[in-house]
């Protein structure tokens, strides 16, 4: 199913690392849904909280969007740590 780009969703996952900095410190993280695909998640006030939430699930409401790189990201509007 193609979900709506430039549109409020809601995305329920797993936050993962998804970059590092030279110090090996997660910088940046992406939410890995069920159905095996990747989102990454926006650095924003919202998108930096959830570096606190690694390995949690969340429900994540937002605007999906494609980066540079052809990339789903997610700009976290609000979530719910379950």
């Amino acid at each position: 199913m193609a979900l709506p780009k430039g549109k409020a969703v809601t995305l329920t996952g797993i936050v993962i690392p998804a970059d590092w900095n030279d110090r090996q410190e997660v910088i940046a993280a992406a939410l890995a849904t069920a159905d095996e695909k990747e989102y990454r998640i926006s650095t924003t006030k919202k998108g930096k909280e959830l570096l606190g939430a690694l390995q949690r699930e969340v429900q994540a409401t937002g605007v999906l969007e494609r980066d540079e790189e052809g990339r789903n990201v997610i700009t976290v509007r609000s979530y719910i740590v379950k």
